[in-house]
């Protein structure tokens, strides 16, 4: 199934909201009024979120109560978090069920266990940073029962969680992060337990060396060179946790596993130009300057094994790496006074810094940045890419002219659309009036397309353009259009089990199943477009459903908009897989 025209929609609304803020329109100076307007539409937003929860037990598919349900114990526990546990536990108490079907069709079953074994995926990500121990009992409680084989995509899936949970628990709770670390340890060397480790060291250092010196002494008991995962790991962890991250003696206890595998394995005396030479002495020779630093002639006769080329580039990319992960949560003025404690990588200092002043739409900060930057080079590069950019954002009246021209040229009423949906994003930040003028011509166009899936998809992707450049015709859109899709579901109902299956315990499965299901979690996932702009007339809109559990999770998601970060675009229209709101 093709959705490309509202897949392409909101990636542009994407790159408008980025376009609007490298411009400055949305950095405006907040007002009093501006504040007393938030502060209202929180409260509005609050009290959406009470009358949902106030409702979501009326709903008869498990499926539904758990997927709301999950969402509102996230959203709620700020502002009622005694309400936020018991909703947990009628989510916990679904979620159970719906992993105990004994539905006896192969392929319903499966698909009932997919289901709900995400849910409680989700569930638990959203519970963990709030009680690290609740979210590990609400892991135990809900796992699905022995005698029950899971679908195949979600083995692994299940055997990780534990460690993702100590991954996401690790600031909160470095110690129970700590224990499920080594629990996972017990089991197996997951490349999970990597970032775990991580974690924990920006954390607790010192339980992060525990966990290191448990793994190294794990490694030692391995055959490297029989076992590849395990030499991929040791060696990451060379590279990846060095001192003084690591306690020394620890450090050099794992190097000489790898090099006692590579000696025991001939590395020492094979032919490296030989037909048969061992793919695992090129590996163990990969991180040879860090042997030969702690072992010295020990290690001197797997210099054979070093391809200078590629252990350049190598060290090359491992120190990019470690600069971007130190650099990830800091500051750009952070970001500069590394520059110092890093002589050699001065340059990608210079460049990660410039990359997050121009990234946040801060074009004056990467301006300076770029004209101080210390080699000719990187100056110019730094330079020619913010005049690339603000070539690519200037509009003009030639460029509008041409717009028309090359609008002239295209072939049908869809590709004139997806035109000037793109140009309108284009010129939005410099240009609202024109961006608007655009848009006009576009839901002119509308008109031509052929009634269906297309249209209905082009008149929402208008819709949210004009809410997000605050143009009242997104909600006039909307409002013609909820009838329609209240007319598209009962109509989809009738015909459940036809071609798509619409429907779970008599409800909307939310599952995303055929065009119309695609076009409805479209709509929720990116409610906080019309919410932000006019939360009152959204809400209004919402409450317009029919069907009760789209209604809900409508204003849920309305709710949610505003109470937490600004609207993102959800990956859609991806045929390969099911799109399912979370």
């Amino acid at each position: 199934m093709s959705h490309r025209l509202l897949a392409a929609t909101f990636l542009l609304v994407t790159l408008l909201s980025c376009s609007l803020r490298s411009h400055g329109q949305e950095q405006a100076p907040v007002t009093p009024e501006d504040r007393d307007t938030l502060a209202v539409t929180r409260k509005q937003a609050v009290a959406l979120l009470f009358s949902v929860a106030s409702q979501v037990n009326t709903l008869r598919s498990g499926e539904n109560r758990a997927r709301i349900g999950s969402n509102l114990v996230e959203s709620l526990w700020e502002f009622d978090e005694k309400r936020a546990r018991g909703l947990l536990a009628t989510v916990q108490e679904d979620i159970t069920a719906g992993l105990n079907d004994t539905d006896v069709d192969y392929e319903s079953h499966t698909q009932t266990l997919m289901i709900f074994l995400q849910l409680r995926r989700d569930t638990l990500a959203r519970i963990a940073g709030r009680d690290p121990e609740l979210a590990l009992n609400f892991l135990r409680a809900t796992r699905p029962p022995p005698d029950i084989p899971l679908p195949y995509a979600m083995k692994d899936v299940e055997a990780n969680l534990e460690l993702q949970l100590a991954d996401a628990i690790a600031v909160k709770s470095p110690q129970l992060a700590l224990k499920l670390g080594r629990q996972a340890l017990a089991r197996g060397l997951s490349p999970e337990l990597k970032s775990v480790l991580f974690k924990l060291q920006a954390n607790d250092k010192e339980a992060a060396r525990s966990l290191h010196q448990e793994i190294v002494e794990k490694l030692k008991r391995v055959n490297l060179a029989e076992d590849s995962a395990a030499l991929e790991f040791a060696l990451d962890l060379t590279r990846s946790f060095p001192p003084p991250r690591a306690t020394e003696s620890v450090y050099r206890e794992l190097l000489g596993v790898v090099l006692a595998g590579a000696l025991a394995n001939g590395c020492a005396t094979a032919d490296p130009e030989a037909e048969e030479a061992s793919n695992f002495c090129y590996q163990a020779a990969s991180v040879f300057s860090l042997l030969e630093k702690y072992y010295g002639a020990q290690a001197t006769p797997l210099k054979r094994w070093v391809d200078p080329d590629a252990d350049a580039e190598r060290r090359m990319r491992d120190s990019w790496q470690e600069l971007n992960d130190e650099v990830a949560e800091k500051t750009v003025d952070e970001i500069l006074a590394l520059a110092e404690a890093h002589p050699d990588n001065k340059q990608q200092v210079y460049w990660l810094a410039f990359e997050k002043a121009a990234g946040s739409g801060d074009l004056v900060r990467a301006r300076q940045i770029a004209t101080g930057a210390p080699d000719p080079e990187l100056r110019e590069s730094m330079l020619a890419r913010l005049q690339e950019s603000e070539r690519f954002s200037a509009a003009s009246e030639q460029k509008l002219a041409l717009t028309q021209q090359q609008l002239s040229a295209l072939r049908n009423d869809e590709a004139r659309l997806q035109y000037l949906l793109s140009a309108a994003t284009q010129i939005a930040g410099k240009d609202r009036k024109a961006a608007l003028g655009l848009l006009d011509q576009a839901a002119q166009i509308i008109g031509g397309v052929r009634a269906g899936r297309k249209q209905v998809e082009g008149q929402l992707a208008l819709a949210m353009l004009y809410c997000s450049l605050r143009s009242e015709r997104g909600f006039a859109i909307m409002e013609s259009l909820v009838p329609k899709l209240n007319e598209l579901v009962a109509a989809a109902i009738t015909l459940d089990g036809f071609d798509n299956n619409y429907l779970r315990d008599g409800e909307w499965n939310m599952s995303a199943q055929g065009g119309l299901g695609t076009l409805l979690n479209a709509l929720a996932q990116n409610a906080g477009y019309f919410a932000r702009f006019d939360f009152d007339r959204a809400a209004t809109l919402a409450s317009q459903f029919d069907r009760a559990e789209i209604r809900l999770m409508a204003q849920l998601k309305l709710a949610q908009s505003v109470l937490g970060k600004p609207p993102k675009v959800f990956p859609l229209f991806q045929p390969e897989r099911q799109v399912i709101i979370d």
